[in-house]
Parts: structure tokens; C-alpha cells; sequence
């Protein structure tokens, strides 16, 4: 370390202890603490310490509001390099992933910019394909900043071009070597991309009312994700406004949307969604990572401070007993004044194949085998909607647009393919 960064370090330790109102010092004091000499300290008052220190009849003073600063960042203002010193609170990047950094932050504010948009028709397309675009850019910076290499090369290890530049990782690919992410992270950018391949080939209605829950997911993962290896500094919370919203209960035109769903146009993609949500495990079903859930409490506060922000989300975090106590303690409340639960006695296809496939001793996953037994058995149509379903079998579930299954149908299942020319019926259905 050298004598200069050594002395900026001291400086800064010395203005930390002197953070509080009531502290003070002089000019020789603070020569005496660094090692620099008063004609030293004097040229930086005038061109580096001005923001901060304030002079009161031959005192000092460190400004607490203006002095901010952790030791990175004071080191990079004190830095004779003026693109350093211009911004000490901006990383210190090179100059690639800096450009790979503002353009997956830039796509990701297109992306809300688009969904947000109150005539846009087609929300999550547009924000869909933005949003893949953000993500991938992310991870290339992150390899970039890591010194990893995110380029195909051919058997001879020359790098792979397309359109006469060396193709890099897609985002797919970039999960895989990544491989830091969460499963329900993961499981929601994988989602994505599928979806992203279908949109962009065939024409489909809205679909926004069906996926809202993974896209505000996609982009809180993103977030943290950005800043949690490029800072705050990168954030994009300071970029956005909260949307207004004249939604309080479910209109007459979300049930016309809802029907648009189950359009021709529509069957391929709701079919993917549906058969993907299915295959989920239950972690990823039930994390905020995947698909994100909240609940909105009207916020009542005695005094103006207290009530000035609409909402606040607050990340819960599992291995924080006293975190989770205290949201323990709200559910409790919320459950004392609960007459019915929802859905008790039914279950996810999660569930369902887990017990199917226990009770048979053979594979019966949620993918391919509890789809092609829902539609050999007729118990359901294509799609969702509440008609045509058999509900002692089965139920539509409007609050997740989904479906959930009864202990009757597991029964069923399990009394059917203990059989082994049924079971292979309908594993084979699809292909018949």
C-alpha cells in the first residue's frame, strides 16, 4: 500500500470518529493524525475536503449529511482521476461491463416502462423480450467482471461467429455455468425463455392477467441479482414511480380477458404454461422467487410520516426468527377472523403425482403423465375455466387461475393404474 493511500485511510478514519455534532478539531490535529503536514491538509480543504467540512471560528466540523461515504468510495473522491473522482459512489468498473451493466439495467427499465403503459395491448410480450434481453446482458457482465469466458469456440477452439461477431453464451446457456441461482429463480427465467421463444413466432392474445405473479417476480429477481454484484449504485428503485391502480376487485372485462385466454388462437401458449406450472417442485410453487404474491393491507397511520409512503414490501427473510415471529403473529390474526379456507382438502398435481406414483410404484410425473391421465379421463377441458370440469375430481380455482385435484381423484389414479395396460394407455395416449 502506498504512503498516500495509507494516509487517505487514516483521514477518513479520523473524520468517521468525528461524525457528531459536538466534535471538532483543527487543522494541526487532523495533520498530526494523517502524518501530512498543514500545507498538505490546506490544499485538500480547498479541493477535495470542502464538501464536507465546515469551518466555525478556527474549528472543524464534518458535515454527516454531506460526509456519506463508505472507505471505497472516499478513496475513489480523493482519486486524481476524474472519471474516478467525478462519481465516487459509482463502482469502478471496466469500461465493457459497464456498458453490459447499463444496457441490462436500461432493457430492464424499457420492460416496466412498456408494461406500465396503460394503452399497451401487449404488455408481456414487449416486457417479456426486454426482460430476456436485461437478464442476459446482467449475467454477460457479471462473466465479464469475473473474468469468465462467455464465447462459443469450435472443435479447434476458434470462437464461434454470427453476423461476423463471436457469438456469446445465450441466457440459457449462462444459467447453466452460472449455476448460483436459486431453483425457483431458475425455474422462473426458464419459464421465460419459453415463453419468450413462443411469442415471438405465432400471434397470441393478451396474457397479461395469467402471468403477473412470474413477471414481478423476473423482475425482482433481476434487481437483486444487480445490485447484489454491481451495488446500489445500480439499482433501479431510484428510476421508478409505483403505477397507479383503479383495480379493487375483479370487472367484468377481466372475465372477458380471462375468456380470450381460452381463445384457439391462445391453446398452444396456455397449454405450455399450464403443463409447465404443473411440472413445477413444490419449493418453486410456493416461492416468492418463482411467482411473486403478496397481500395488500390498507396502511392506516395516526400521523402524516407515518402514512406518507402508499405501501412498502417488505423482504421476508426465513432465518430471521424475530422477522419471522412477528409475520407468524400476523397470519395468526388474519387466520382468528377466517371462517373457510380455501381449497382445504384439494391439491396441486405436484401433490397428486408424488402419491400416485408412491401408491403404483411407477413414474407418473406432472409434465406428460398427470396431462395425458386429466384428458384420457376427460376430467377437465384444455385451458382454464370453471365449466366442463369434473368437480368431484377436480376444481377451478379463480383466485390462481388454476386448477387443484380431490383425495377422489388420487384414488382414482392409483385404483386405474395399478393396472399395467391402463397405465400404459395413458402414458401412450397423446401418441395414439
Amino acid at each position: 500500500m502506498s504512503t498516500k493511500i495509507a494516509r487517505l485511510k487514516l483521514s477518513y478514519v479520523f473524520f468517521k470518529k468525528h461524525l457528531s455534532s459536538d466534535s471538532s478539531f483543527t487543522r494541526s490535529e487532523l495533520a498530526i493524525s494523517t502524518g501530512w503536514s498543514e500545507g498538505t491538509i490546506t490544499t485538500y480543504i480547498n479541493k477535495r475536503w470542502h464538501t464536507f467540512l465546515k469551518k466555525l471560528n478556527g474549528f472543524y466540523k464534518v458535515d454527516a449529511i454531506e460526509f456519506r461515504y463508505s472507505e471505497e468510495e472516499y478513496l475513489r473522491l480523493m482519486s486524481q482521476k476524474y472519471r474516478v473522482s467525478a462519481d465516487p459512489y459509482k463502482p469502478l468498473l471496466s469500461e465493457f461491463t459497464e456498458c453490459l451493466v447499463n444496457k441490462a439495467r436500461e432493457c430492464a427499465i424499457l420492460a416496466i416502462d412498456i408494461y406500465n403503459r396503460p394503452m399497451t395491448s401487449f404488455r408481456s410480450h414487449g416486457f417479456t423480450v426486454m426482460m430476456i434481453i436485461a437478464w442476459t446482458s446482467l449475467m454477460h457482465a457479471i462473466f465479464e467482471k469475473c473474468g469468465i469466458d462467455y464465447f462459443y469456440y469450435d472443435d479447434k477452439g476458434k470462437p464461434i461467429l454470427k453476423d461476423d461477431e463471436p457469438k456469446a453464451w445465450e441466457l440459457k446457456t449462462c444459467i447453466n455455468q452460472y449455476q448460483s441461482l436459486s431453483p425457483p429463480v431458475t425455474d422462473n427465467l426458464r419459464f421465460f425463455i419459453t415463453l419468450r421463444n413462443k411469442i415471438e413466432h405465432r400471434y397470441a392474445p393478451a396474457i397479461d392477467l395469467s402471468i403477473y405473479g412470474e413477471c414481478q417476480a423476473l423482475l425482482l429477481n433481476f434487481e437483486e441479482l444487480l445490485v447484489s454484484h454491481f451495488t446500489p449504485y445500480y439499482s433501479l428503485d431510484t428510476t421508478l414511480s409505483i403505477p397507479l391502480q383503479v383495480i379493487t376487485s375483479r370487472h367484468p372485462w377481466q372475465h372477458d380477458a380471462m375468456k380470450h385466454l381460452q381463445a384457439k388462437h391462445f391453446e398452444e401458449i396456455r397449454n405450455f404454461i399450464d403443463t409447465y406450472r404443473d411440472g413445477l417442485s413444490q419449493t418453486s410453487t410456493n416461492s416468492n422467487d418463482y411467482s411473486f404474491k403478496v397481500f395488500l393491507v390498507p396502511k392506516v397511520g395516526n400521523h402524516r410520516s407515518s402514512s406518507d409512503l402508499a405501501f412498502e414490501f417488505i423482504k421476508f427473510d426465513p432465518n430471521n426468527p424475530e422477522q419471522y415471529d412477528m409475520i407468524e403473529k400476523g397470519f395468526a390474526v388474519i387466520k382468528e377472523k377466517t371462517i373457510q379456507v380455501a381449497n382445504q382438502g384439494k391439491y396441486k398435481p405436484t401433490y397428486v403425482c408424488a402419491e400416485v406414483s408412491k401408491a403404483i410404484k411407477k413414474p407418473f410425473d406432472p409434465t406428460f403423465m398427470h396431462s395425458n391421465a386429466w384428458k384420457f379421463y376427460k376430467v377437465r377441458k384444455t385451458g382454464f375455466q370453471a365449466d366442463g370440469c369434473k368437480t368431484e375430481f377436480c376444481q377451478y380455482d379463480e383466485a390462481h387461475n388454476s386448477y387443484v385435484y380431490t383425495q377422489k381423484w388420487i384414488d382414482f389414479l392409483i385404483m386405474k393404474l395399478l393396472d399395467n395396460d391402463e397405465y400404459n394407455k395413458v402414458r401412450h395416449f397423446n401418441k395414439a
